[in-house]
């Protein structure tokens, strides 16, 4: 490896990651600090999609409690999947299953800032991903057996990637900015497919059995998998393309996210009303019980990796966003009212691990 006098850069694209990585960690650090906005709210701030009633709620994390009225997502957002925010924490994409679009809402001001209508290209979308710059959203959509590609400077869909499934169609998806790939995994099947983003060549992979989720640990040479079919998270590298092995939690894995530093993932699963918290070097599980009733179907964790949220799906009365202290494993909870939340985000996607790759001994190498 070169000395840090000696680095240089080779390429626009690494010059590009490294920017963008500096931006998210600044901009991070500022969506999480004190104090009131120009709203005259605390912060930070997350955003929870509600299918009870198609609509998007915001939540002040700094309080616990909803932030102003909640956004009605309809017609593109009808039964909000998936809400993801951009890497520059701008903007927060919510997909509208059974409204075939995808809305974006501007995160400062809880407006609508801009609907696509994925008709013809990715219906049924369950899923946003960005690539490494936040230029391109890929969106999969499970009914067109395809993801579309997303001008993210136009919000105009310029193609789509045939993803050709056995089963239902591709679901959630990760990217990996050093790799520059894609990934996503089958809808209830048991195939990982790897997109190469630049050639948009796919290759399937046979991995598990009912798959849901997947997250990319910080160094992006491994996959987390929750597979509903087995009760399991596979853990996939990358390199090997194998997954070197299987991870029991509950009933019913859905969601899942990783602390920043990679040491720990929380699992939502559905069936047995708790989250799973893996310590990801020991492989040991500790499960956390939910209140009765609760189906838990995402978790994202706070960027200081204190604490994961988790929607509670329908209760009976109102619903809630529980708040799990990853120290204590303590849960508390955010009344989000009769709305049936379902998927949430609290950070941008993306990870402020600085990547670079040109150094002589050509591999990919965090800063």
């Amino acid at each position: 490896m070169r000395g840090t006098g000696d680095f240089h850069f080779d390429n626009l694209r690494v010059r590009r990651r490294i920017c963008t990585a500096l931006a998210f960690g600044l901009l991070t650090t500022t969506a999480w600090a004190a104090g009131p906005d120009a709203r005259g709210l605390s912060g930070p701030f997350g955003f929870v999609g509600n299918s009870g009633d198609d609509t998007l709620t915001v939540l002040d994390l700094g309080t616990g409690t909803t932030a102003g009225p909640a956004i009605d997502l309809l017609p593109e957002g009808d039964y909000p999947y998936d809400v993801t925010i951009h890497p520059d924490g701008t903007e927060v994409w919510i997909c509208g299953a059974v409204g075939d679009g995808v809305v974006i809402v501007d995160a400062a001001a809880n407006t609508i800032l801009d609907r696509i209508d994925l008709t013809g290209s990715a219906e049924y979308p369950v899923d946003v991903a960005f690539n490494g710059d936040g230029g391109v959203a890929y969106v999969s959509g499970r009914d067109s057996d395809a993801v579309a590609v997303v001008d993210t400077a136009s919000n105009m869909v310029t193609g789509t990637i045939p993803i050709a499934t056995s089963f239902l169609g591709p679901g959630k998806m990760a990217f990996s900015a050093v790799r520059n790939e894609l990934y996503v995994v089958e809808w209830f099947d048991d195939e990982l497919y790897v997109v190469d983003a630049a050639t948009e060549m796919v290759t399937p992979i046979t991995v598990g059995d009912s798959f849901w989720d997947l997250v990319l640990s910080p160094d992006q040479g491994t996959l987390y998998i929750a597979d509903r079919g087995t009760d399991e998270v596979h853990v996939f590298d990358l390199d090997s393309a194998m997954v070197t092995s299987s991870i029991p939690v509950g009933d019913d894995p859905w969601g899942l996210d990783l602390t920043p530093d990679g040491s720990m993932l929380v699992v939502a699963n559905e069936d047995s009303s708790e989250v799973s918290v893996i310590d990801t070097v020991t492989a040991g599980v500790t499960p956390v019980a939910l209140p009765a009733g609760a189906d838990p179907r995402d978790v994202d964790i706070a960027p200081d990796g204190s604490v994961a949220y988790v929607p509670s799906g329908d209760l009976t009365g109102d619903d809630d966003v529980y708040v799990i202290d990853l120290g204590t494993l303590m849960v508390d909870a955010i009344d989000v009212g009769a709305v049936n939340p379902n998927a949430l985000a609290i950070t941008p996607e993306g990870d402020p691990t600085i990547f670079a790759d040109g150094f002589e001994s050509g591999d990919a190498s965090a800063w």
